[in-house]
């Protein structure tokens, strides 16, 4: 299991990435929608820029997986359940949760997840 020290690194690290995760989820939310909404393009081009516009709603929404991610895991932190599978109880492994700190399931419960089809909260 993780020490004090390190689970105050996570969550620094958790906070700083989340910070990070919201303004490039605003900036390509808008930059989508600029493309999308965007009269400045011929006619011929409205198909590459909601191709555009797809691609970067795409991106926000895997942002918006990781950001719920760490939302989800910085509570778990102060409560002292950070760091136990969501899905099975089990102590995820203090390698993974350095690796993949926004990790809530152990690698097997993961696994079963994409295998089931499951929106990924973390790799």
């Amino acid at each position: 299991m993780l020490d004090a020290s390190q689970l105050g690194a996570i969550s620094r690290q958790l906070s700083r990435r989340a910070e990070e995760l919201r303004e490039q989820i605003r900036g390509k939310l808008g930059e989508a929608a600029d493309a999308a909404f965007s009269t400045d393009h011929q006619w011929s081009d409205s198909g590459a820029a909601l191709a555009e516009a797809g691609v970067e709603y795409a991106e926000a929404q895997r942002d918006i997986v990781e950001l719920r991610a760490i939302l989800m895991s910085l509570p778990r932190i102060e409560e002292g359940t950070y760091g136990t599978c969501v899905d099975c109880g089990v102590d995820i492994p203090a390698a993974r949760l350095i690796a993949q700190p926004a990790a809530l399931t152990c690698v097997g419960c993961q696994s079963m997840r994409e295998r089931r089809g499951q929106v990924s909260m973390t790799a």
